[in-house]
């Protein structure tokens, strides 16, 4: 079983002061370690392609080995009512197999066959999408971080990060000196959205107690 990689307190005390100036600044090394320790059935490589990243891999798919990468590119987080939406483009993607691969799909990849020009829609199209991913075409995934199944399946917290994003978010993400920066802004969503949050957040554990269904 891989290894749990954590942040640990002097990390999180140096990404606090850094968010204290509006932006955070996360060494590539640190995500490199991240996939490794997620990374059992899937070789992932990340390297610096400013203002993104590239992602090289190795995996077997239907019985072949399939090489692969692609250059992502991400924007800031959109606030918009329950909805904390980031878009991310990959492009330059590119497929390859062994000359003696056996199977359906290592075949389609040496006939040139597989649309590698639009790989959003090619995952939408081979893979069960999970729910976090509201929008797969063309070049563009779009994922709804509030749909992540750590949050997603907790209320509280999924009220209390909507809360939080409206108040101070990212609001541009950039790959320099081998280094993801997170830009952060007040108020991304406005006023008026900042305040809607708030009061969901507010009244979701009352809702629970008052609602027999949401009480323990």
């Amino acid at each position: 079983m891989a290894s749990r990689v954590r942040l640990d307190p002097a990390q999180a005390l140096h990404f606090g002061m850094q968010a204290l100036g509006g932006r955070i600044s996360i060494p590539l090394s640190a995500v490199r370690d991240r996939l490794t320790a997620l990374s059992e059935q899937v070789a992932l490589r990340i390297e610096a392609a400013s203002p993104g990243v590239r992602i090289e891999g190795k995996a077997h798919a239907l019985g072949a080995p399939i090489v692969f990468s692609a250059r992502v590119d991400a924007a800031g987080v959109r606030v918009q009512g329950e909805r904390r939406t980031m878009r991310i483009r990959l492009s330059e993607a590119t497929l390859s197999t062994d000359d003696d691969a056996p199977g359906p799909l290592a075949d389609a990849i040496r006939g040139g066959k597989i649309d590698t020009e639009n790989p959003a829609t090619l995952i939408g199209n081979m893979l069960p999408l999970p729910e976090m991913i509201i929008e797969a075409e063309g070049q563009y995934i779009v994922i709804d971080l509030l749909k992540l199944p750590a949050i997603a399946r907790d209320e509280r917290l999924r009220t209390a990060v909507a809360a939080a994003t409206s108040y101070l978010s990212v609001t541009g993400i950039e790959v320099a000196d081998d280094a993801i920066e997170l830009r952060l802004g007040l108020l991304p969503g406005g006023p008026k959205e900042a305040a809607l949050s708030t009061a969901r957040a507010a009244l979701t554990p009352l809702i629970h107690y008052l609602w027999p269904g949401g009480r323990p």
